[in-house]
């Protein structure tokens, strides 16, 4: 089982219908492959982690890598783990406009949604801060 985390900026703005179509194949490519993880968007920055089988995670990272809409990918997180954090996502999603994307299967409603009693789990960590920092509207 592997985990990665990675922060990259979008090569241009993204809209709302085209952060719901990344969304929308995220998941059907990560339901095939037992992937799950979560993707935050804010302000032009994006923040993900992937977790899965080794060979899946890389490869699917080495996708994102060559996708012309990221640009300045910095990995934080890359190792072997134990167990997923967010097993129950194919993919978690966050982004500025909780009004407009609220009601969306995966949405995080609530900061509650992470597992943040787990300190020592670095990748959680990178979420929460990504949260906190940009201040996205994901409530207590």
């Amino acid at each position: 089982m592997k985990t990665i985390v990675y922060v990259s900026k979008s090569a241009y703005p993204m809209h709302e219908n085209q952060l719901l179509d990344i969304l929308h194949s995220s998941r059907i490519h990560n339901a095939a492959l037992k992937i799950s993880g979560v993707l935050l968007y804010s302000e032009g920055t994006f923040i993900q982690l992937l977790e899965g089988k080794d060979n899946f995670i890389d490869a699917l990272y080495k996708r994102i890598q060559a996708d012309e809409r990221h640009k300045n990918i910095i990995t934080l997180v890359d190792r072997s783990t134990p167990e997923k954090s967010f097993e129950q996502w194919l993919m978690g999603f966050a982004v500025t406009d909780a009004n407009k994307t609220e009601k969306l299967v995966g949405y995080l409603k609530s900061i509650n949604d992470l597992d943040l009693d787990n300190k020592s789990n670095e990748a959680v960590s990178a979420i929460k801060d990504f949260i906190e920092s940009n201040k996205l509207n994901i409530q207590d």
